[in-house]
């Protein structure tokens, strides 16, 4: 294609071996490598890029298992920077890997402690929306998961949104084996729970993983708002409504 010229020096199309282009940060121009795929695949002096290259491929994967190992629990949650927020994290936890050489480092191998904290919506993490007051425990031996939230005047320790009437916790819990992909979840939730000025006793959820598993285990708390209407809960489905964050870690 002729390059077509905006004023001086300003180009569009190609010329020989440059590809000139009108950007929203302005004119660019960019030369054609004179590097062929095969160079990259063999050449010693790309080994470093294809290192690079095998150990992404395998950390977007552990990023997706971990996405998909709790679609279930935020099947409600719309946050579409999630990829590349679990990819960022994923690939943190990555560069902590000090058992593989380079080029075979996996976020598996890593430190997924780093995980915790990590909410599922973008919009803030659960400690800050009932300002602490949970705890949370596993035991591989009997793949007994619990969360525990302290006792409570709900109007008083959470940040209600408003038209907010009820709300509800979930556990949500999963093995993941990064390896091959698979998943065993779990979920536990309360009932819709009045928001009033009343003592809410301590509650306490529990569900069951698969017993003696060697797989990391990750846990979720998740804080979602309702409104009542004649005796229907309607739930609020902005993302600034719901709270679910990592807050446990067992690699194993």
């Amino acid at each position: 294609m002729a390059a077509k010229q905006f004023g001086t020096h300003r180009l569009s199309g190609t010329v020989g071996d440059v590809t000139y282009s009108h950007t929203k940060s302005g004119f660019k121009a960019r030369q054609k490598s004179k590097v062929n795929m095969a160079e990259r695949q063999s050449g010693q002096q790309f080994q470093a890029w294809r290192d690079h290259t095998s150990e992404f491929g395998v950390m977007t994967s552990e990023a997706r298992t971990f996405r998909n190992a709790f679609t279930d629990l935020n099947w409600n949650i719309k946050n579409k920077s999630l990829i590349q927020q679990t990819v960022k994290l994923m690939n943190e936890i990555r560069k902590t890997d000090t058992t593989n050489l380079r080029g075979q480092r996996r976020a598996s191998f890593g430190d997924l402690s780093m995980l915790v904290g990590f909410d599922f919506t973008g919009s803030g993490s659960i400690d800050n929306a009932i300002n602490g007051g949970y705890s949370s425990a596993f035991n591989r031996l009997t793949g007994v998961t619990v969360a525990t939230i302290q006792q409570m005047i709900p109007r008083q320790r959470l940040n209600v949104p408003a038209n907010a009437t009820h709300f509800m916790f979930t556990l949500g819990a999963a093995a993941l084996n990064f390896e091959t992909g698979e998943v065993s979840k779990v979920m536990a939730s309360t009932q819709k729970l009045l928001i009033d000025d009343e003592v809410l006793a301590e509650t306490v959820l529990t569900e069951t993983l698969p017993t003696n598993s060697t797989d990391p285990v990750v846990i979720a708390l998740k804080l979602e708002y309702f409104t009542e209407i004649n005796g229907h809960f309607y739930p609020l489905m902005s993302n600034a409504s719901i709270n679910s964050t990592v807050i446990r870690v067992d690699q194993g």
